[in-house]
């Protein structure tokens, strides 16, 4: 039994019905995940799924803001029944936070804890009525950022998700992945801000076990950590590679580094990041 993992904010995570036939096989695993993440009880939200970055308002150090979920790769049927309930919940919940009518999945959000956020151009295939440069603007001035950069998603990403490819350590240092066209996306983020630099970090990116056929595993993706004021949480997938991306990670930060283990949640597509939603201290109601 791992230990209860302490914040100063408050880590929420999304739980699916206890009579799920799809998250059936993962429902023990993803009980003790979200026991170990968030110990009290009204931190775990039974809202029918579980990735709940993806459902969740965006944080940064200026604004909170609610967007919309309605992703191409999710059953529009399912999609209209978690937005509702989770709505229900947020409600409830009297956190300041704005509206917006931007299609965004949380996945897609790359934040350096300062100005900038990273996304892939799936957020302009998700809102075709803007051009890129209204959508850019209207992004910044709604999350309060200096910086939105745009890179390619990753080739045969159903989601085209931001956070399994980088992961901001420091506001100005990438750590990134191995993944499909690394290079030329490293080419878009210092055309756009030659300040950044960049980290190599190991991938042992694997789809044996893969949950899902049509959703690509997770599992040996490092990038996908949540990062809270004092901690960094890094996936662990029982992968002999899983030391050595501590070690990396540890030597970059003077935050606490815990490793969490999601060998077999990893293979349903999604990791540390994806499964939960980070509260800060200062925005506790």
């Amino acid at each position: 039994m791992h230990t209860a993992i302490q914040t100063p904010g408050t880590i929420y995570t999304g739980l699916p019905d206890q009579n799920d036939s799809y998250y059936q096989p993962q429902q023990a695993a993803l009980k003790k995940l979200s026991q170990q993440l968030a110990p009290k009880s009204h931190q775990r939200l039974v809202y029918g799924d579980v990735w709940l970055r993806d459902i969740a308002p965006i944080v940064t150090n200026a604004k909170m803001v609610k967007f919309k979920y309605e992703p191409d790769y999710l059953d529009t049927k399912f999609n209209d029944i978690i937005n509702t309930r989770f709505a229900k919940w947020l409600e409830h919940q009297h956190f300041d936070l704005s509206y917006s009518d931007i299609r965004l999945d949380g996945g897609n959000f790359v934040y350096n804890d300062a100005d900038t956020a990273i996304l892939t151009d799936r957020v302009l295939y998700d809102n075709p009525s803007y051009s890129q440069e209204r959508l850019v603007k209207t992004l910044q001035e709604e999350l309060g950022l200096k910086q939105i950069i745009l890179i390619d998603e990753e080739p045969g990403d159903v989601m085209g998700h931001a956070d399994g490819m980088l992961f901001f350590i420091k506001p100005k240092t990438l750590f990134v992945g191995d993944f499909e066209g690394v290079d030329h996306v490293k080419k878009q983020i210092k055309q756009a801000d030659p300040s950044i630099n960049f980290i190599n970090l190991p991938s042992a990116y694997t789809e044996k076990g893969q949950f899902d056929r049509d959703i690509p595993s997770a599992k040996g993706l490092y990038t996908n950590m949540l990062t809270t004021e004092t901690q960094i949480l890094v996936p662990q997938y029982a992968l002999p590679e899983d030391e050595a991306v501590l070690k990396q990670v540890r030597t970059h930060t003077t935050k606490q580094v815990i490793p969490v283990p999601v060998d077999d949640i990893a293979t349903m597509g999604g990791s540390v990041h994806c499964l939960t939603w980070y509260l800060p201290q200062r925005l506790k109601p």
